[in-house]
């Protein structure tokens, strides 16, 4: 049967680079999206290529699309934790539904898709959980304080899950990809009319330009999709993996730097 993968978030950007990806080197891909409607064109017609409909909040939804697959394809050897939402500005402006929703979605949906597949795995004594992180979980812009939230909670659950589950042959990693130009961004191409923005307006417009000069400059989702297989593939024991060189020379800049000129530089770069 070969092995399987099962990809969230597929309808566009990474998740959807990576299932192509997955496919062309030879695995059975599950690939799991909010809507079937919404299954992209790419798919269609691909052999061992399937998708499943999935909200990464729904935890009855996650169990049937676990056990649907199971059905489908004998196992589960991969899982990448992919589906995820972005926010950018100041606190006090976001809504407290965003704000659950982007922990619902980031931090829960990771959780709760990990948590239901971990059985299958623990019986098989193998099977890698790659979730994708971001160079937001590692260092820290000004104006994404829940995104970077929601990441570096995805880094500290992963590294402590890979201890817990070593001894079950199951391995843990993630992938930080860096400014990918990808739908992600879409509904920040705008900067939100909002009362409670007023005061930071002058340093929020410069953190807007920065971001989406460096959009601009972003590199594809296939880049991030390539780094996701050779982690799904890599027999090593290394638990984070960079994707992107904006990513890996930040990681390097911070690791030699002291914290607060690192910080310094971050400021100055975006003009606050």
């Amino acid at each position: 049967m070969g092995k399987t993968v099962m990809i969230t978030g597929t309808s566009t950007g990474i998740g959807n680079a990576a299932a192509l990806l997955f496919h062309r080197k030879g695995w059975n891909v599950a690939a799991t999206i909010r809507s079937i409607e919404k299954k992209p064109k790419e798919f269609i017609g691909l052999e061992n290529l399937k998708c499943f409909t999935m909200d990464v909040t729904d935890k009855k939804e996650i169990e049937q699309a676990v056990r649907d697959i199971i059905n489908e394809f004998g196992t589960i050897d991969t899982l990448v934790n992919n589906a995820g939402v972005y926010s950018t500005g100041p606190l006090e402006a976001i809504s407290d539904c965003e704000i659950r929703h982007i922990f619902e979605v980031n931090v829960q949906g990771t959780i709760n898709v990990t948590k239901v597949l971990i059985p299958y795995l623990r019986r098989q004594k193998k099977g890698t959980i790659i979730n994708v992180s971001s160079i937001a979980g590692k260092v820290t812009f000004p104006f994404q304080s829940l995104y970077h939230g929601s990441k570096w909670a995805i880094e500290g659950f992963s590294q402590g899950l890979a201890h817990e589950l070593k001894e079950f042959g199951i391995r843990v990693k993630t992938v930080a990809p860096g400014m990918v130009k990808t739908h992600f961004y879409d509904h920040v191409f705008t900067i939100p009319e909002n009362g409670n923005t007023d005061a930071y307006k002058k340093s929020f417009t410069r953190w807007h330009a920065y971001l989406m000069g460096n959009f601009e400059k972003g590199y594809g989702p296939e880049e991030s999709a390539k780094t996701i297989y050779k982690a799904a593939t890599d027999k090593h024991a290394k638990l984070t993996y960079a994707a992107g060189l904006d990513t890996k020379m930040v990681f390097f800049l911070k690791q030699i730097m002291p914290h607060c000129l690192f910080n310094s530089i971050v400021r100055r770069s975006v003009g606050i």
